[in-house]
Formats: structure tokens, C-alpha cells, sequence
């Protein structure tokens, strides 16, 4: 994959638009905690290390993996680290992965998130454009598809110029309360090369159209990864 794709004008591309999904269902599982208390959890040296790897956190989540064991993924200025638990001869432990961010590459842009005035969203790039996709699956692009779209083709185009496999993560928490619901939303896109992430707070008032959700404040980021 080209390294600087994101950042040259490319005639092939530049008519063309990212693939725009829409959201899908975001449930939650009752009695996890949030990602704040599920750190907690995590022994304090698996703490340490982590944000020690990855340095200044830009995005990061704590909770239970797929099999229901303890993990965390913090994305950082020097890396892209995922921890989580295995056994060994029957023993509990956690092991931890770290891809290296590629000093200087790293570029960052905030979103507000505003739902426009009809309600309706245009998808960035020309009418009539050609429509690049990004292999990911359902589930990924449920959740890719809450963001507006501009932070959707923001954190797609990336990856868009080599055929390499794109993993998808991703992580949010809702808060229901009177009058409105909260969900905090990160989603990570990687390769051994590029990495695009985006985090932000999303709200519903209550009985409101789910176009009508307004995100508080939208941070993006794009980086280089060194695999060595």
C-alpha cells in the first residue's frame, strides 16, 4: 500500500466516494461495566504496560473479548496495542500486541457531528461518482454507519488504494437518562501499514427520529504503522 495515499491527489480516486453504510443496531449486554470500571479491572502492571506502549492515549476501551475474557485496545501517538487473556498449561495470563505508529505520520482532525437542517446527509465526492469499498462485515458496518459521513469516508479512504485485509474494531456504551440516551463510540480500522480511528458522544432526545442524533465533538486520526 502506498504510505502517503491519504495525502496525495489521486485522479483515480478523487471523483470517487467512499461507501456510505447505515447504522445498525447497537445493543448493549447488561451488567458489563463501562469501559472506565472494566479498566480497573485489568491488574495494574497489564495497565502500565499498555499505555506505556502506546503512549498518549488517542483512543482506547476495556472489556470482555469474544470468549468473554478480559481485553483492552488503546490506539496512542507511538502505537496501536490490543491485551487480552489466554490460557497457558492452564493458567490464566494476559499477552499483549503493539504496532508501532511511524514517527510523523500521525494526522488528527475533529467532527461536529451536527445533523443537518432537513435531516437528510450528502454523501461527500461528486454526483454520479464511482463508489469505492471497504471490505468489512456486517456487524463493523453497522456500527461504522452511525458516524456521519464524512468521518465515515474519512476513515475508510485510507485503505482504499491496496488490498490488504482491514480489521475492524470497535467499542461503545449507552446511558439512558430521562430525557435523552448517550452512546460513547470508538471504531478502529487497521493493517499491519495504516491505521484510521474516530471516537465521540452521541445523543438521542427522547422520542426523537434516530437521524435526529447529534454528536458532541468527533476526534479522528490517521497514522503510518511500522510493523517492527
Amino acid at each position: 500500500m502506498d504510505q502517503d495515499a491519504w495525502r496525495r491527489e489521486d485522479p483515480g480516486h478523487t471523483r470517487a466516494v467512499t461507501q456510505i453504510h447505515e447504522p445498525g443496531a447497537l445493543p448493549v449486554e447488561a451488567g458489563i461495566p463501562a469501559r472506565h470500571e472494566y479498566w480497573e479491572l485489568l491488574p495494574e502492571d497489564v495497565r502500565a504496560r499498555l499505555t506505556e506502549k502506546a503512549g498518549r492515549p488517542l483512543t482506547w476501551w476495556a472489556g470482555p473479548d469474544a470468549d468473554g475474557r478480559p481485553s483492552a485496545v488503546m490506539v496512542g501517538d507511538r502505537g496501536l496495542c490490543r491485551v487480552g487473556q489466554v490460557l497457558r498449561d492452564g493458567v490464566a495470563e494476559f499477552r499483549g500486541r503493539r504496532v508501532r505508529v511511524e514517527p510523523g505520520s500521525l494526522r488528527s482532525r475533529s467532527f461536529d457531528g451536527r445533523p443537518s437542517p432537513d435531516g437528510r446527509a450528502a454523501a461527500p465526492g461528486l454526483p454520479g461518482a464511482a463508489v469505492l469499498r471497504l471490505e468489512l462485515d456486517a456487524q463493523a458496518q453497522g456500527v461504522l454507519g452511525h458516524f456521519p459521513l464524512p468521518v465515515q469516508d474519512f476513515l475508510q479512504r485510507p485503505f482504499l488504494a491496496g488490498g490488504a485485509q482491514v480489521t475492524a474494531d470497535w467499542y461503545y456504551d449507552e446511558t439512558v437518562e430521562a430525557r435523552q440516551t448517550t452512546w460513547f463510540v470508538a471504531f478502529v480500522l487497521s493493517t499491519d501499514h495504516v491505521l484510521a480511528a474516530a471516537e465521540g458522544t452521541r445523543t438521542l432526545a427522547r422520542g426523537a427520529r434516530p437521524d435526529r442524533a447529534e454528536w458532541h465533538g468527533i476526534q479522528c486520526h490517521q497514522a503510518r504503522l511500522s510493523p517492527r
